[in-house]
């Protein structure tokens, strides 16, 4: 089977074999799936340079509620471009949000720290400063099931390089995986995401509107109502290449 396929023929395996029931909602979860599957399959098939070494990030995210209503949530992620070599990045970033009770809606504003170096031998790091804004909401398919939309905006501030600013969509949709009917705590965790470059124009350089996609697929295990983790892979796509990156995630609701 061709590796780039691979994801999406597993999430449809995986969707086609679980026996749980939407009710009045199957047409709308379909059409949402096709979509992200569909996102997937086009970015895999498009041909850009391929990077043989698949990469593999490792994250921790958190969500602690301060007060009714406003929480403080970020995450740390260590990424290498070989699943054991090759550091690439760290991150530190958190955000305070507010999330009215009455209204399906989030708002964020926050803060990042961006430590990477580029691919190979060389040590050359680069330190990044990036301040975001959210505006996040959920489409409800059924009581239990629902699609997650994020709206991130980024102001990159990068010492001896021009201001940059990046707009990214993030949609995402986990579908819990049933036995005779009932829930468990598996579950299959899509998303994609696409970032859109804010300047065309830089001091030395033109750059394009569209600046990368990631597409994943993969499973989830919730542990408890405050504990879940997810292991899946993301291929990257910018205008240069594609790479494949093994995600293993840990989420933490305290």
């Amino acid at each position: 089977m061709n590796r780039k396929l691979f994801c999406c023929t597993l999430v449809f395996l995986l969707l086609t074999k679980t026996n749980c029931r939407f009710a009045g909602s199957n047409d709308a979860m379909k059409k949402i799936v096709a979509l992200i599957l569909i996102v997937s399959a086009c970015q895999f098939s498009l041909s850009q340079r391929g990077v043989s070494e698949t990469g593999l990030w490792s994250q921790y995210f958190f969500n602690v509620p301060v007060a009714s209503e406003w929480s403080v949530n970020g995450d740390l992620q260590y990424r290498t471009y070989e699943i054991a070599d090759d550091f690439q990045q760290f991150i530190a970033r958190a955000h305070v949000m507010y999330r009215p009770d009455s209204l399906n809606v989030g708002v964020a504003a926050g803060y990042a720290y961006l430590n990477g170096e580029p691919f190979g031998d060389s040590d050359v790091k680069t330190i990044e400063h990036r301040l975001h804004q959210d505006l996040t909401f959920n489409s409800a398919i059924t009581k239990h099931l629902q699609v997650n939309h994020r709206f991130r905006l980024e102001e990159r501030f990068i010492p001896d390089e021009d201001f940059r600013s990046r707009l990214r969509y993030l949609i995402a949709l986990n579908i819990p995986l049933c036995k005779d009917g009932v829930e468990g705590p598996l579950y299959i965790a899509l998303w994609n995401e696409i970032f859109l470059n804010g300047e065309k124009q830089l001091r030395d350089s033109t750059v394009d509107i569209f600046d990368r996609n990631w597409s994943q697929a993969g499973l989830g295990y919730r542990f408890s109502d405050n504990l879940q983790a997810r292991a899946g892979y993301m291929r990257e796509l910018t205008n240069g290449f594609t790479k494949g990156q093994i995600l293993l995630s840990v989420i933490q609701d305290f």
